[in-house]
């Protein structure tokens, strides 16, 4: 065959391949393409670990079409890597899948565990050779603000649950931090009691284990070990977690790299994805390692006038007056009445460093709902009580953290905490 007729032959043939590869393709397309959604008002937004299988059990029934058409879409929705949601469907989603209440529970449970065995007064009695074997987390706060610092000795103690130590908290000369307000649990040691019970038991000579600290700086990305190391394989007597003032830095274990420092954290802060099932950690951590004094308790009793409130709104650092922050507000309590389906007046509770604020928000507050909040200077008066200076500020930033724990963890009312600061926090 000449070459030419050989030519043409190839590229008919070659022809022929492509038109019916084009007209297979489309076949496909047609019988297997991907279904519409049923409504584009609502998208639905899926979790890690959150899938949905059950997004529609816990809605309204006024979205129960709207849930049909979720699911009938589950796969196509899963698939387009939607894992995105707004604070008010995130909202919605922790409200309609269940309550922490269980998840809670058993966090109490854990930590009363962990205490009874790691706690002080049972470790004090260990004979020498177990004692030496002992590891710490050391927690230690100043008094620069009640609010951010107590959350360093709350980290502390979730690290000594984590890793299976026993808790010291920090001392100044010879003084607690924040001690005229709140009195300490009796199941953590003191750093000096620690290096009493090591040279008394002579850990260093006996048993070759010099009582060392192994600081960790949350503050320093650079140097933090928080995502990357084994934490249960460090040797070091003490660890210092430094730098955690906030609900965050002890959270960022949940995106550790090894699966026994990730299951830890798991265990005591639940899953990132299941928002339903998080527990109130904190909450269950300040109910045991701290108390409040008889001032503070008569003060967040006063204040709510002898019944749990429905909602509770925490405010932080709004001194300059925002205005956005203020309406945001309003629009949330708004929504979570809406959804939690209230009967009669609500109670709204605000909470805030910032009283001139509260005096300003509870006007728009009141139009539709009864406003509970603490007023120092009526109590001062009502008890003759005394409060100027920073001893004010330290006094209504306590409450601010004190009634929080004091109300969310009543599990018959469960109310709402919704928190609004001036610069957004990251959720991990």
């Amino acid at each position: 065959m000449p070459r030419w007729r050989r030519g043409r032959s190839l590229r008919r043939s070659l022809l022929v391949a492509a038109v019916s590869a084009a007209a297979l393709l489309l076949l496909v397309l047609h019988l297997h393409g991907p279904e519409l959604p049923s409504s584009s008002t609502t998208p639905t937004s899926h979790f890690p670990g959150d899938l949905s299988a059950g997004d529609g059990a816990g809605r309204g029934s006024g979205e129960e079409g709207e849930a049909d058409g979720g699911r009938a879409s589950s796969s196509s929705s899963s698939s387009s890597g939607a894992t995105c949601a707004t604070v008010e469907r995130m909202g919605e989603e922790a409200a309609s899948r269940g309550s922490p209440e269980a998840a809670s529970l058993r966090v109490r449970e854990l930590i009363r565990r962990h205490f009874l065995l790691h706690g002080a007064a049972r470790v004090r009695e260990l004979p020498a050779y177990e004692l030496c074997k002992q590891g710490f987390v050391l927690g230690k706060a100043s008094e620069a603000g009640f609010g951010n610092e107590i959350y360093k000795i709350l980290t502390a103690a979730a690290l000594s649950i984590m890793l299976n130590r026993s808790l010291i908290i920090g001392q100044t000369r010879g003084l607690y931090p924040f001690g005229e307000y709140i009195s300490y649990t009796n199941h953590s040691f003191t750093i000096g009691e620690v290096k009493h019970l090591w040279r008394k038991n002579r850990c260093a000579r006996t048993y070759g284990r010099d009582l060392n600290m192994r600081v960790d700086n949350f503050e320093n990305p650079t140097e933090t070990n928080v995502l990357c190391s084994d934490w249960n394989s460090w040797k070091d007597p003490i660890i210092w977690f430094d730098g955690t003032t906030d609900a965050v830095g002890i959270q960022f274990f949940l995106k550790n790299v090894h699966p026994r420092m990730k299951m830890a954290a798991s265990s005591l802060f639940g899953l990132p994805g299941s928002l339903h099932a998080r527990p109130n950690t904190f909450g269950e951590l300040m109910q045991i390692i701290v108390s409040p004094s008889q001032t503070v308790e008569k003060a967040v009793q006063w204040a709510l006038k002898g019944s749990s409130p429905d909602i509770v709104l925490h405010m932080r650092m709004m001194s300059n007056r925002p205005v956005r922050a203020r309406k945001a507000a309003v629009s949330c309590i708004k929504r979570a009445i809406e959804i939690s389906h209230l009967m009669g007046t609500p109670r709204v509770a605000l909470i805030s460093d910032t009283p001139a604020f509260v005096n300003e928000i509870k006007q728009d507050i009141s139009e539709f709902a009864q406003v509970i909040y603490f007023d120092y200077k009526k109590f001062s008066k009502s008890f003759g009580l005394e409060v100027i200076g920073n001893d004010k500020v330290c006094f209504t930033d306590m409450l601010s953290t004190v009634s929080q724990s004091y109300v969310v963890t009543s599990w018959e009312v469960s109310p709402w905490l919704l928190d609004l600061y001036k610069q957004p926090i990251p959720y991990i």
